[in-house]
């Protein structure tokens, strides 16, 4: 029988119940992955916010492993009141032959800010490092789900336990693409237990060259850096 500790939080409820449901296969490579895949939904509702967040799975996956929406603006507000995002970013900026304007514009407009859809790919990779392999085959998974006019509306994330090669990093940049490292833990067990409460965390945020620039002064990395998350209420 499977086990896992922690305390009751709402956002470890798909991770208890995946684990319940799916005790006679806990050896195998699906049930890893699967688990791996509710992990980092965890990590990034809890640290990012992302919500609407949904499994695709299967064969026809095509490449994509979550997706889910962004309402970048609850962090950017959250921060800006806190700490004041007063960054004078560019109309506009080129990165890799692509000119866009950087979110900050439209977080600032007095319109409702649209939320950027989000694409996740899961590596549960326990030793191996992410390379410029994965890299470059993310990029043809982007490119077959994402229209070249919604390029600035959508934010891929890949998210794996371990760190990339040098390699890896030298593509991430050269993508011109919005693409997030998350690098998020697999949960630790001892014994069938599953610890829930203090394993599977996000340990890395990083933004290759594309991302830094669309998310130039969005807030993000104060809202991560003090850990504002902890504290966040959303009492829209």
């Amino acid at each position: 029988m499977l086990r896992y500790i922690g305390r009751r939080r709402v956002h470890n409820e798909g991770l208890r119940k995946y684990i319940e449901e799916n005790t006679r296969i806990s050896k195998s490579t699906v049930f890893q992955g699967t688990l791996y895949e509710h992990t980092v939904m965890r990590e990034l509702r809890d640290k990012l916010l992302i919500e609407k967040m949904e499994m695709c799975g299967g064969s026809y996956d095509a490449g994509v492993d979550i997706k889910g929406k962004w309402p970048l603006n609850k962090i950017y507000d959250a921060v800006n009141s806190s700490h004041g995002l007063t960054k004078d970013v560019p109309k506009r900026i080129s990165v890799n032959g692509c000119s866009f304007k950087p979110l900050k514009h439209k977080l600032m407009a007095p319109a409702p800010f649209k939320p950027l859809n989000v694409l996740v790919q899961c590596k549960a990779f326990k030793n191996t490092k992410i390379t410029g392999r994965e890299m470059r085959e993310l990029m043809g998974t982007y490119s077959l789900n994402v229209p070249s006019n919604k390029r600035n509306q959508t934010v891929f994330i890949m998210s794996a336990p371990n760190l990339l090669t040098r390699d890896g990093l030298l593509v991430m940049n050269s993508l011109a693409i919005p693409l997030i490292y998350a690098r998020i833990e697999m949960l630790k067990s001892h014994q069938g237990w599953y610890d829930l409460e203090y394993s599977g965390k996000l340990q890395n945020y990083y933004e290759n060259e594309y991302a830094s620039k669309l998310l130039d002064d969005c807030g993000i990395h104060e809202w991560l850096k003090s850990a504002a998350y902890k504290n966040y209420s959303d009492n829209a």
